[in-house]
């Protein structure tokens, strides 16, 4: 038993795992791709094998454009990151996966999401023909390419970051932008001007994966209002202030949602949109500061639990609803601010 501990002690400390049971229990499905598995953990489960094909038809689409037929070259440089890439999970999330299985696997989902964010952004520019839509399951529907865009930025969903700026490298259609031009779809309307801003890829502490990726371009504008001495101030209800002479006012400005202000007697508050993934969105982005070292780097779970303490009853939403701070996006798929 000595020695098995002694052989695990030096691993590096992963950034992809299950989440614990006490978060998952609240509400599993929150945590649960719905159409695709990317990364090892729900690979094998069977509702999820149909968008295999697609990861297929997205390899040969990719290689296709770039004038090749073999996929040596990419499994050669992939099967380079193995080591490394498998050191990002927790080790109970590849028992059964064997090597070339695991590169295999990092191949296919790493450019199934390339693939999948440049079709998203030619669709989104108009680009996609009505055939390209026809013979893709994804964008034949819109609904679907706003499932597996949740998919990607599940907890348990993820590959190595780095893994798919190789593929980017390898593809010869890689500059600078890149990165924040394919992946915007990801980010609040409010936090695009930080993506375009800020070099994630250069930095000294690179996202570990595309939820990692979500979680510090949101980041970028946290307000320390929230903080005192570095723990979170318990406040009263929405309510409760309101009735003490506190006045909720919406933020009109483009800030970050985090981006909280109180001046005098008022608080304000960017607008909250509530869309049918908003509660998944959330619980990964706090499941994913669950396991970083730091306290205040749970900036996030910070900005829940001042909104959990606003609150308390239907009183408190309908006050916030009433004042413009929390708005439902009816038939919205993500999360957003207004």
């Amino acid at each position: 038993m000595v020695d098995d501990l002694s052989s695990t002690s030096s691993r590096a400390i992963p950034s992809i795992h299950r989440v614990r049971d006490n978060l998952r229990s609240i509400n599993e499905k929150a945590y649960d791709p719905m159409t695709v598995a990317i990364g090892p953990i729900h690979r094998d489960k069977p509702h999820l094998k149909s968008m295999d094909h697609q990861k297929k038809k997205y390899l040969k689409l990719f290689l296709d454009s770039m004038g090749e037929t073999s996929v040596d070259i990419y499994v050669r440089e992939i099967r380079g990151l193995e080591e490394r890439a498998s050191r990002c999970y927790a080790e109970e999330t590849l028992i059964g996966l064997e090597k070339d299985d695991f590169v295999l696997m990092l191949l296919l989902d790493g450019i199934f999401i390339l693939e999948f964010f440049r079709r998203y952004n030619e669709d989104d520019e108009r680009k996609l023909t009505n055939k390209e839509k026809d013979n893709d399951v994804i964008f034949r529907f819109g609904n679907v390419k706003n499932y597996v865009l949740n998919d990607l930025v599940l907890f348990e969903n993820q590959i190595p970051f780095f893994v798919l700026e190789k593929l980017l490298q390898l593809s010869k259609t890689r500059d600078k932008n890149e990165v924040a031009d394919l992946f915007w779809p990801l980010v609040l309307t409010s936090a695009q001007k930080s993506l375009q801003d800020c070099s994630i890829t250069n930095s000294n502490n690179p996202p570990p994966h595309l939820l990692g990726f979500v979680h510090y371009v949101e980041s970028l504008q946290f307000s320390p209002n929230l903080y005192a001495n570095n723990e979170m101030k318990n406040i009263n209800s929405a309510t409760e202030l309101n009735e003490a002479g506190i006045i909720f006012k919406k933020r009109e400005d483009e800030g970050s949602f985090l981006d909280i202000k109180f001046e005098k007697n008022k608080i304000y508050v960017p607008i909250l949109a509530i869309a049918d993934l908003t509660e998944s969105n959330w619980r990964n982005l706090i499941a994913y500061e669950h396991y970083l070292p730091c306290r205040n780097q749970r900036k996030l779970t910070d900005y829940m639990y001042f909104m959990h303490c606003l609150i308390h009853d239907p009183r408190d939403a309908k006050l916030l609803r009433r004042c413009g701070v929390i708005s439902t996006w009816a038939g919205g798929m993500r999360w957003c601010t207004g």
